[in-house]
């Protein structure tokens, strides 16, 4: 810290000589405003050939390996519940887009070994383009595991393979943070999904998934020993109203996972009494009830990340018989 100034004030934090080099402008040319430079077109979505990932025989295989080896490994890992698969009845045939919150890489599994077979046999996952397409092994594998298509989260040209997938009949799971939550909480829901199911006109089943982050966090391979728990709750499916905004949609579909995310870790009637009390209208850790969001609004506290990652590592509760009170 140095001292403070010559005219009092408190005192302002000193900068380091490294500091010093990065903002010193080593080259002799002058800095153009970006006003002033000129126009790139939007650089195309890149393309990674996965529709082999579709087909009869990779459907089969995919089936084989997430139930003979991917949902065995999992129990083995991890201790899992499901809750709420039988709302995907509702649905019927047609194409239906899953969202949920985003902590952790055994999210996509997880959703994936809790769908009832028949959805899962025609779901297609959106992954970042950038990340699990930017290797041949990378995309290749998760397209064959997950069934996964790029996603472009870094602006261009959108793909439209997401958009002609729906309309083929085929089921998506999106997860509209576009990444993985750096400390658990919740962040805040992008556009994407919400337009997929206006633009399409299919309903939308929101999840909410609890204890990932914790078993898992960013910076780990294999969940943590002791097989700690974690829990999937989907809630009934949610359909966009005539001329409804996109942004309004989206934003009942992050409430939506917020009041789910507390149902599984109080009860349904508890999750409704928060949800009319505004509770979850706001952004919620992916592992516990209802918090004050991190990104304070005008009048409120912001929470300080140490209770954002403590509220996110509280595993579910062991599981136990409800109340036919409690849904």
């Amino acid at each position: 810290m140095s001292p403070a100034g010559r005219f009092g004030g408190p005192p302002r934090p000193g900068i380091s000589a490294a500091e010093v080099v990065r903002g010193f402008r080593w080259g002799n040319r002058s800095l153009v405003p970006a006003s002033a430079q000129a126009h790139r077109p939007p650089t195309p979505a890149r393309e990674f050939p996965t529709a082999w990932a579709r087909s009869t025989p990779a459907r089969a295989a995919r089936t084989a390996f997430l139930e003979g080896a991917m949902n065995p490994l999992l129990h083995a890992a991890l201790t899992p519940t499901v809750a709420g698969a039988e709302v995907f009845d509702e649905v019927g045939d047609g194409p239906v887009i899953v969202v949920s919150n985003h902590s952790s890489h055994l999210d996509a599994p997880l959703l994936l070994c809790a769908l009832p077979r028949k959805v899962r046999e025609r779901t297609a996952v959106t992954a970042a383009a950038d990340y699990f397409f930017e290797s041949t092994w990378r995309g290749l594998s998760t397209a064959f595991a997950f069934g996964t298509v790029p996603i472009e989260r870094r602006g261009g040209v959108p793909s439209t393979l997401p958009l002609d997938l729906l309309r083929d009949g085929w089921n998506l799971v999106v997860f509209p943070e576009g990444t993985r939550s750096q400390d658990g909480a919740r962040g805040r829901f992008r556009l994407g999904a919400g337009y997929l199911a206006v633009t399409a006109g299919v309903p939308v089943v929101p999840a909410a998934l609890r204890g990932a982050y914790a078993a898992m966090p960013r910076g780990r391979a294999w969940p943590l020993p002791g097989r700690p728990r974690v829990s999937v709750r989907f809630g009934s499916p949610i359909r966009a109203g005539d001329g409804e905004d996109v942004r309004v949609f989206t934003a009942r579909l992050s409430a939506e996972v917020d009041r789910l995310g507390v149902e599984d870790s109080t009860s349904w009637w508890a999750s409704l009494r928060a949800s009319g009390a505004g509770e979850t209208s706001v952004s919620t850790s992916s592992g516990s009830v209802a918090v004050p969001p991190a990104r304070a609004g005008r009048g409120e506290a912001p929470v300080a990340r140490w209770r954002r990652v403590w509220e996110a590592t509280e595993p579910p509760a062991p599981v136990r018989s409800r109340s036919p009170w409690e849904r």
